[in-house]
């Protein structure tokens, strides 16, 4: 931090003393040099320090430090970690009849593919043998693999939520809900015995009764909790003031019909209408899984930024730097170096990135959150990032989407695809 990381004083002093052969000068010298040049700089830099810290601080602004983490539960195991809450609540009901009584009118199996993207891909558009028996005749059906779309219907509520409270949307990191896939099993008759799904050579990838969860938890805010509704002729508006709790990082407001507009103002939320309404409201906690020393699963993924001076600054002050050493703050501040690294940014017209096969395009899909392929436009210029991947994990690809998406919001005037590289160029 500050000027001493370039120049290292303490080494400047002691390389001039042992110029000086004189005792007398080198006496001399040492007082000056080091009494005075090194101590001042340390001086300097301690102050330095202490204003970096006190401007950081004050660019803080804790509705935009939260963090949104996932990871996968085994349903077997029955674990429940404290601040996780299962994204789809569909995969905690199945012990409920009335629930186990439409599973089998759907017959659908959820299953985890933990492969890389691109075997993912293929799994998606391959078909699966599945065998039974229904009046003691061995039948055989073919199905093709659905991604389970229902995890990023609900990214897209909360996105859709965030969009609602005026708050700055970080993407979502779904590399692990994006491998969830649906076998439809509804051509399977009611009477069919002895049901086997063949992976084939997806077996080995293939993990069956486990469930994504994150640190978000669906709520309901009674409306004892809000003051009663002020009125100035037009509107009504509601205030909620926030509890002081340490395991909350941020709580969102649900839009329902007849809301004009939600509004955060440090601890309280504002809620305008055009009827005066004393219902309760649903929304979302959002837990700070790190407010405690606990050590935190290593398998967890989550948006969680490497905070910085310039990030902050340029959050407080809403303003937009587009060049290329901001996509390189923004893909730093991802924390994301154990799986890729950034090796260049290039940018082409609209027809000149046709070289790039389209199987080698990565593309920013973490933000869309419709069921299909993400379009990208063809009269728009390309930003092509490419990455070198750190790590054997085959969570590299996904990353490299996920890196992709988050420069893709602040450079909505292009069109972002990512390339990743299998080794360094040394």
């Amino acid at each position: 931090m500050g000027y001493l990381d370039e120049f290292d004083v303490k080494k400047y002093v002691k390389d001039r003393l042992s110029e000086i052969k004189d005792e007398d000068e080198y006496a001399l010298a040492k007082s000056v040099l080091y009494e005075g040049l090194y101590k001042m700089s340390e001086v300097f830099e301690e102050r330095f320090k202490t204003l970096y810290q006190k401007v950081y601080d004050e660019l803080e602004d804790r509705k935009e430090s939260y963090e949104i983490a996932i990871m996968l539960l085994s349903k077997k195991e029955k674990v429940f970690l404290k601040r996780f809450y299962p994204i789809s609540e569909e995969d905690v009901l199945e012990e409920n009849d009335a629930i186990e009584e439409k599973q089998r009118e759907n017959n659908v199996k959820a299953v985890y593919l933990n492969a890389t993207d691109s075997i993912c891909k293929n799994f998606s558009k391959d078909k699966l043998r599945v065998t039974f028996t229904k009046e003691r005749e061995q039948v055989e059906i073919f199905v093709k693999p659905k991604k389970a779309f229902r995890y990023r219907r609900e990214v897209a509520n909360l996105h859709e939520t965030f969009s609602h409270n005026g708050l700055i949307w970080d993407t979502v990191n779904t590399v692990y809900i994006d491998r969830f896939f649906d076998i439809d099993l509804s051509d399977i008759p009611d009477d069919a015995r002895g049901v086997e799904v063949d992976y084939g050579k997806y077996s080995d990838m293939i993990k069956e009764d486990i469930y994504p969860v994150w640190n978000i938890e669906k709520t309901i805010f009674k409306s004892s909790t809000f003051l009663s509704p002020s009125n100035d002729g037009l509107y009504y508006e509601r205030e909620m003031v926030l509890s002081k709790d340490k395991e909350v990082a941020l709580r969102l407001i649900a839009k329902t019909e007849g809301m004009v507009s939600i509004r955060h103002e440090d601890e309280r939320i504002f809620i305008k209408s055009y009827e005066e309404s004393y219902s309760d409201l649903t929304g979302y906690n959002i837990f700070d899984i790190r407010y405690t020393k606990e050590e935190l699963p290593i398998d967890l993924i989550s948006n969680k930024r490497k905070e910085n001076m310039i990030g902050r600054w340029e959050k407080n002050r809403n303003v937009k730097i587009h060049t290329k050493a901001e996509i390189e703050r923004i893909i730093e501040e991802l924390d994301i170096s154990e799986y890729i690294s950034l090796k260049s940014c290039e940018r082409f017209e609209a027809v000149e990135e046709q070289f790039l096969k389209e199987e080698d395009k990565i593309l920013p899909d973490m933000n869309s959150f419709f069921e299909g392929e993400i379009a990208i436009k063809k009269d728009s210029p390309k930003l092509i990032l490419r990455f070198l991947r750190n790590s054997d994990s085959n969570l590299c690809e996904g990353m490299v989407r996920y890196a992709v998406s988050q420069v893709d919001l602040g450079f909505d005037e292009y069109s972002c695809v990512g390339v990743l590289e299998n080794s360094y160029n040394l």
